[in-house]
């Protein structure tokens, strides 16, 4: 479904409001004491006693004003968490829930540590003005904007101190530093000599630089770990919101540049008191789209980040490389394109830096992306919204086996008990199943696969090749339905040719370990040896988790992990191709990435318990490693050997 904003109603936008009028608060406090320890000296260095006198009057008031604001603000979210949390039905209720949440809850330790650190900046900054106290209560505040990132998905995320969570950091004391400097900034210009607001603005600008460059890098970090992928940006609410920041960073940075170069030296020139109105006009409005971005940071962190959400695409066609994969002459064609676009734009570049030929040079450079371009439309396929989903389901051995049932009752029909495409209902219909079992199954995508599921398949003739089953099957079942469709054509393709033609993800299952639950991904790093039924050795290869698929505990040798239950059982057949009898005592080995990388028929030539039998596999399969690990958790997403 398309992307949501979260829940209606409840306290969610009081949260987000909340949110953002304290760290708005937050940010101005630090900066103002950011913009008193860094630039204020030079404008003092320059400035009238009196002059000097007022703008420590007018910047100690800000101070004050935001300190008192952010102490109010935080109040008034903390609140509101604690109503979120305890459910609360009205505002007293939240009151009532207030006392556990601040002193029972992360939330509530980070909320008094904030609270704390403000009443220091309050009892520092005043009429007593010394350097010192003013550097103190730079640290003080320094510390409270720190602490705003505990609240943060970097921190929810890591569960500590992460490369995410210093980059939160930073980006607090970026935004605070640069943000947070334009209201004392505005009042120096708007109340100080012309030659005083020429100096702050000059001074404040390598600050700004300063603070931009801590914002983007720790933005563009952000962005990679929490939004993830361009579906990610443009198909997720946290995506359209960053969206948004972005857009807004660019015209606060448009102002930025026009205040630096542009306005502030006006300042200097023949008419200064107009200058001085133009420039307090562009700093009151940067200063308003700086209260903004802060909003929009405030909704983002009470969305779940788009590396979580599955995202819903918007566009017609999406990127794809299958069909440069699959034939030579494409790939061909498409490099040759490339080659074209960029031999363009080398005499393009070439004629500017000489001075020579411009428009020739122009001129040629378009005609040969008119005929270059329309080439790539071959890295182009029709997309869907749900293009970029992936399976929630982990590939999991249940899941899979739910997937059994599901087709048998209401894909065989066409596509035929082996999904062939040869079932009792296919000679019926105009458009052939699909053959399920071919390996094309593995070009397409999760999301495209459940697209087609959910909302069928259009027929050249206007019709529908294959009816859609979101009125049928819920989500779940659909998901299952695909997780045991690529289960059982890998299955059918180690049946037919002895291998697996390309790498298939081993079904995720639970597993008893003297005493604990373990599971697949527990044991990351780690080969596993796992057995349908039947293990002879009783002890364990050294480096190994052997891992025995038993429906009970009996006869299972000591050291030995159980995955009992018939689902584990019921996957691993379908994925090796193999029914109950034909897979009792075969063994699988799982190297430390999640990929089924071996099978050991029973009475094999050279057995796993053998001496030295199972170090030699695992070694052998060391040098040949698969490309990548499993998307975990969300999905079998195939990747080709190296």
């Amino acid at each position: 479904m398309p992307p949501s904003f979260g829940p209606e109603g409840g306290w969610a936008l009081a949260l987000a409001l909340a949110r953002g009028a304290s760290v708005a608060a937050l940010l101005s406090v630090f900066g103002t004491l950011v913009f008193r320890n860094v630039v204020a000296p030079h404008v003092f260095a320059r400035a009238e006693v009196a002059v000097v006198v007022a703008i420590k009057r007018r910047l100690w008031g800000v101070a004050q004003c935001s300190v008192a604001a952010a102490v109010i603000a935080t109040l008034a979210w903390g609140v509101l968490q604690a109503g979120d949390m305890a459910d609360a039905g009205s505002v007293a209720q939240a009151l009532e829930a207030l006392p556990t949440v601040v002193g029972g809850t992360e939330f509530g330790h980070l909320m008094l540590a904030r609270l704390a650190m403000l009443l220091v900046v309050a009892g520092l900054i005043g009429r007593r003005d010394g350097e010192l106290r003013q550097r103190v209560a730079l640290g003080a505040a320094a510390i409270a904007t720190v602490v705003q990132a505990g609240h943060s998905h970097a921190f929810s995320q890591g569960g500590g101190p992460s490369l995410l969570l210093g980059c939160d950091m930073l980006h607090l004391l970026g935004a605070g530093g640069w943000l947070g400097g334009l209201v004392p900034l505005l009042l120096v210009v708007r109340d100080a000599p012309p030659l005083a607001g020429a100096i702050a603005a000059r001074w404040f600008s390598p600050l700004g630089k300063l603070c931009i460059a801590a914002l983007s890098l720790s933005a563009a970090y952000q962005g990679w770990v929490l939004v993830a992928s361009i579906p990610g940006l443009v198909g997720t609410a946290y995506g359209w919101v960053v969206l948004g920041k972005i857009v807004l960073f660019g015209v606060l940075l448009g102002f930025a540049a026009a205040n630096r170069y542009r306005f502030a030296p006006a300042l200097l020139r023949a008419d200064p008191p107009a200058a001085k109105r133009v420039l307090v006009r562009s700093i009151l409005v940067q200063s308003c789209f700086g209260v903004v971005i802060v909003m929009a940071a405030a909704v983002l962190s009470e969305l779940p980040p788009s590396v979580h959400e599955q995202p819903w695409w918007p566009f017609a066609q999406r990127i794809s490389l299958a069909a440069v994969r699959e034939d030579a002459d494409f790939r061909r064609e498409v490099l040759e394109a490339g080659l074209a676009v960029a031999g363009a734009i080398g005499v393009v570049v070439a004629a500017l830096a000489w001075r020579r030929f411009r428009v020739v040079a122009l001129c040629g450079a378009a005609g040969i992306a008119w005929f270059a371009v329309p080439h790539f439309d071959l890295l182009l396929v029709e997309a869907y919204p749900t293009s970029f989903y992936r399976s929630p389901t982990g590939f999991s051995a249940e899941s899979i086996a739910a997937g059994a049932a599901v087709y048998a009752e209401h894909c065989a029909v066409c596509h035929g008990a082996e999904g062939s495409g040869d079932g009792t209902a296919a000679k019926s219909l105009s458009v052939p199943p699909a053959d399920l079992t071919a390996g094309h199954l593995w070009i397409h995508d999760d999301g495209e696969l459940f697209w087609w599921l959910s909302h069928g398949i259009d027929s050249a003739d206007g019709g529908q090749a294959m009816p859609g089953f979101s009125g049928v099957l819920d989500e779940d079942q659909r998901w299952a339905a695909i997780d045991y469709i690529r289960a059982h054509n890998a299955g059918v393709a180690l049946r037919r040719s002895g291998a697996w033609p390309q790498p298939v993800r081993a079904p995720s299952l639970q597993a008893r370990c003297g005493g604990r639950d373990v599971s697949l991904e527990d044991l990351r790093g780690r080969f596993v040896r796992l057995a349908i039924g039947d293990l002879k050795r009783d002890a364990v290869e050294a480096g190994v988790v052997s891992i025995v698929a038993e429906d009970d505990m009996g006869g299972v040798p000591a050291g030995v992990c159980v995955a009992s239950g018939t689902a584990v059982r019921a996957a691993y057949q379908i994925v090796t191709g193999t029914n109950a009898q034909e897979a009792q005592g075969m063994e699988l080995l799982i190297d430390g990435e999640g990929w089924l990388r071996a099978v050991q028929r029973p009475g094999a030539v050279q057995e796993w318990d053998s001496e030295g039998a199972l170090a030699a596999a695992i070694a052998k399969l060391r040098k040949r490693p698969v490309g990548g690990a499993p998307d975990a958790g969300m999905g079998m997403r195939m990747k080709m050997p190296m």
